[in-house]
């Protein structure tokens, strides 16, 4: 008998984009020098990734990554990408034994999540991802001892809207301060009799502008167990939004009944209607409303000492260690981050109308800063001029991955509680923090 007189056929792997298989002949034999040689060589295939799937699982909370990654897989036939949709994926990513290839996701940044994830800085040395087009804070945030384990995909920012009229009546610029903000929306203030008919801004009608304003304040809510902040910004935050609500609109009480008469309708409404002066709102939000509608009003950027907080839910994308398909999700993400994939993103939303539904790439403002100075202004006039510079972005701090649920259970009642009209006595942050661990506890038995 020959030393190939026994042969065996084995499919290592077989991709699942059309077009495309990949058969592996193996030859196995009596012979022991072969059988050494074909093991060796194997090893080496194994090592070198050849024999590693051509397919990648995505786990994502972002609804906008299955049409990517159906573009992905359309533009070429060597790997392909099957989205799986979760929207708590940082906790699913924790749970989970069998990990996906790539995530791309909300508070991935959190201390049980980012030991899923492998370093990605041979994609800068490969020159597969360029480090250079991100905006600084949000690469760095993605960076853990000194291993770049997450890449930013998307932002959001807190804008204030108000009628286009007002615009010469504003300081040149882009940005709102929080005490400019309180003294042009208390010089809008309109009373007839002893009601008040119509009031600029109230900085507690929005709980998302609460949270911001405290944050710029230097709340600086963040990761620790489960929640840590500094407990004397709060305090002080909160006596300023209070003295806030006082000053320009005589009381938490007064905003708190203007608001339940009169805003009914969504804020830029009320703005349209001349009712308020000023709304609040996520750039995820405004960028949605109709250009028809967006053409009527201005907007400038939340800020405070020339820093604008960017929202907590940062997307970021990762690839797992312990994940197959590694290859193929390089390809997604060496595919996803050039800018003539995003000016395609942008072009096919506005084509198929997606854009009224969902802003931007990736529900926000692209995490590289080339596609939002050329490109988003030409799919968002409102942006013409009113693009922040990369040095005025605060990225949160980390926080925890059921910081989500935390935050709307919690975090945001607590505030509107402690600025209303009748807040609770005795020390608000022991307050805060029995909150917290009650909600847990009762999570937790769930």
């Amino acid at each position: 008998m020959g030393c190939f007189d026994s042969v065996k056929i084995v499919r290592l792997s077989k991709a699942r984009s059309p077009g495309y298989s990949r058969l592996m002949t193996i030859a196995i034999t009596d012979n022991p020098a072969l059988r050494a040689l074909l093991a060796a060589c194997c090893i080496a295939l194994s090592s070198c990734g050849l024999v590693e799937p051509p397919v990648a699982e995505l786990l994502t909370d972002v609804p906008e990554m299955a049409i990517y990654a159906a573009a992905f897989n359309t533009q070429q036939e060597r790997f392909r990408v099957n989205v799986s949709y979760d929207d708590q994926v940082a906790e699913t990513l924790e749970k989970r034994a069998d990990k996906p290839s790539l995530v791309i996701g909300r508070y991935l940044k959190s201390s049980r999540s980012r030991s899923s994830f492998q370093a990605l800085d041979h994609l800068f040395s490969d020159l597969i991802v360029n480090p250079s087009s991100f905006y600084d804070g949000l690469l760095e945030l993605g960076n853990y001892e000194g291993r770049q384990i997450l890449l930013p995909v998307s932002f959001n920012l807190p804008l204030i809207v108000f009628d286009r009229a007002l615009e010469p009546t504003m300081p040149d610029g882009f940005v709102i301060d929080l005490a400019d903000l309180e003294t042009f929306g208390a010089g809008l203030n309109k009373s007839s009799k002893a009601s008040v008919t119509n009031m600029g801004f109230g900085p507690r009608w929005s709980p998302d502008f609460l949270f911001s304003a405290i944050s710029l304040l230097g709340a600086g809510f963040k990761e620790g167990a489960p929640l840590k902040w500094d407990h004397a910004a709060l305090d002080s935050s909160i006596a300023y939004i209070r003295a806030w609500s006082e000053r320009a609109n005589e009381s938490a009480a007064k905003e708190d009944e203007f608001q339940f008469k009169y805003l009914y309708l969504p804020a830029y409404r009320s703005v349209e209607e001349g009712r308020i002066g000023f709304a609040a709102m996520s750039s995820s939000e405004f960028f949605v409303i109709s250009e028809e509608r967006r053409a009527s009003l201005a907007i400038r950027w939340l800020s405070r000492s020339s820093s604008i907080p960017v929202e907590e839910d940062i997307v970021y994308a990762g690839i797992c260690r312990k994940g197959e398909g590694r290859q193929a999700a390089e390809a997604f993400i060496k595919w996803f981050y050039s800018e003539a994939s995003q000016r395609t993103i942008l072009e096919d939303a506005k084509r198929y109308r997606s854009i009224e539904s969902s802003f931007g790439i990736a529900g926000g403002f692209s995490a590289i800063r080339s596609v939002n100075e050329r490109l988003f202004p030409l799919y968002y006039p409102s942006l013409l001029g009113k693009l922040p510079p990369a040095g005025y972005l605060s990225p949160p701090n980390v926080l925890p991955a059921q910081w989500p649920a935390m935050k709307e259970a919690i975090v945001l009642p607590f505030l509107l509680e402690q600025t209303g009209p009748t807040p609770p006595q005795g020390d608000r942050n022991q307050a805060l923090e029995a909150k917290l661990q009650a909600w847990l506890k009762r999570r937790s038995s769930d």
